[in-house]
């Protein structure tokens, strides 16, 4: 009886006037317990009377968990509304007709999907969950999504590709084709799938993006670094060397950290040099970096990292500073604990 008491109570919650009281029902209403009690009829009727998108969402999730049958037909005509019916409700709709794999819906999802004239967001989001319809649809539509004229439905579609496609699989053409993109954020999905063809990328294309002119490209290009240097014994250093003096601190962070993967085949000066850097955690990644070097560290370093260990201005560094001196002394040492939590310099957030 009290739990009957309680599930209409939240029912009736759930229609309140204040948002955070709808909202909280919402969430309760969620539990496995009530999920054989609620109508779709009732969550649509909802759905159609909220305009607030945060409730819209926790409504549609619910509806893909719910033991009555979903109202297919009247989501369609969401999906299908783009002139009365928000964007976001739509993206949210898409994603419940594919999770609930709506086959009477697959053809109407890719028609909205497929028009280029529809909104590029929608889109995008589409083409992210593609997958949910299963391996012969994305087989069957990825291609056209990856030949689109709209820049961010080609870096979904990218991702798509990277997520889904065995690395064997991936068509390294293709994908090299948008290594050139006019957009970054093009260029920045496509390094990121050259990636994930794993002993198939072709080095060339990762390191000639350390020289791309946006920093994000560079940071995905340093980052891959990582794998590169682990994965392709005769791997040339000079570009990683030049990307020591990037303006952009995380590229500096990530070839340091591809170095520390390679310890035995890495110069130890530009590391050294990396101790004085403006970033702190460029300055923690040289350290460590140094640190798994052993016996290569020359013993003018100690006292800098001595220095550090008590005077560096960030505990990141200080900690590291500490730990890496007691392993160059052949002292074995804990893993790293939580991080020290301290706030940001000056000189780190103008960087």
């Amino acid at each position: 009886m009290r739990r009957e008491s309680w599930y209409h109570h939240l029912i009736q919650e759930s229609q309140s006037a204040d948002r955070e009281h709808r909202l909280d029902a919402w969430r309760d209403l969620c539990k496995e317990e009530y999920l054989d009690r609620i109508s779709a009829q009732y969550l649509l009727d909802r759905l159609n009377w909220t305009a607030d998108w945060q409730e819209q969402s926790v409504i549609l999730g619910l509806m893909c968990r719910i033991k009555d049958p979903l109202p297919i037909d009247s989501l369609m005509a969401i999906l299908e509304d783009w002139e009365t019916s928000d964007v976001f409700l739509r993206m949210d709709v898409s994603r419940t007709l594919a999770r609930v794999k709506a086959e009477e819906a697959l053809d109407l999802f890719l028609r909205v999907l497929m028009d280029p004239y529809e909104h590029p967001w929608l889109r995008e989001a589409m083409t992210s969950i593609l997958p949910m319809w299963g391996q012969h649809v994305v087989d069957q539509f990825l291609p056209t999504l990856l030949a689109d004229q709209q820049s961010s439905v080609v870096t979904a579609a990218l991702e798509v590709l990277r997520n889904y496609w065995p690395p064997d699989a991936i068509p390294l053409e293709t994908v090299l084709s948008f290594c050139t993109h006019e957009k970054g954020h093009v260029r920045e999905a496509a390094v990121k799938t050259l990636l994930a063809a794993s002993l198939r990328v072709p080095p060339d294309a990762i390191l000639s993006a350390l020289h791309d002119p946006e920093p994000e490209v560079r940071a995905t290009a340093s980052h891959a670094c990582m794998s590169l240097v682990e994965w392709f014994e005769d791997l040339p250093l000079e570009p990683l060397l030049e990307a020591l003096h990037d303006e952009y601190p995380s590229v500096r962070e990530d070839i340091i950290d591809a170095f520390g993967v390679i310890p035995l085949r890495i110069p130890v000066e530009p590391v050294i040099a990396a101790l004085s850097d403006p970033v702190h955690y460029v300055r923690c990644a040289a350290i460590e970096t140094l640190g798994v070097m052993g016996e290569r560290v020359p013993s003018s370093v100690y006292p800098v990292l001595q220095e550090m260990a008590g005077t560096d201005t960030s505990g990141h560094v200080r900690q590291r500073a500490t730990r890496t001196l007691l392993m160059l002394h052949g002292i074995e040492v804990a893993p790293l604990g939580l991080p020290v939590i301290e706030i940001a310099t000056l000189e780190d957030l103008e960087e």
